[in-house]
């Protein structure tokens, strides 16, 4: 039986920033989100400092994206 890990991406301010096109052009890649005119810059934002901010409270493993997007996950 395999275990599964649990891993959230968070994203830097700068990257969000830089790379915003890149976000909304992604965005549905893994499941069809559909009409998503109220993903904004601000909103994405604030979105992962929420989600940055609940990883910490929680001690839940995250990846920290500030640069590049090149994650690599030991297993």
């Amino acid at each position: 039986m395999q275990n599964i890990r649990y891993v959230c991406l968070v994203m830097s301010r700068r990257y969000i920033v830089n790379h915003f096109s890149d976000i909304k052009g992604y965005a549905s890649v893994a499941e069809d989100r559909g009409e998503d005119e109220d993903c904004t810059m601000e909103t994405v934002l604030s979105d992962n400092a929420e989600i940055l901010r609940k990883c910490q409270d929680n001690e839940i493993s995250y990846v920290y994206i500030d640069d590049k997007y090149q994650v690599d996950i030991e297993l």
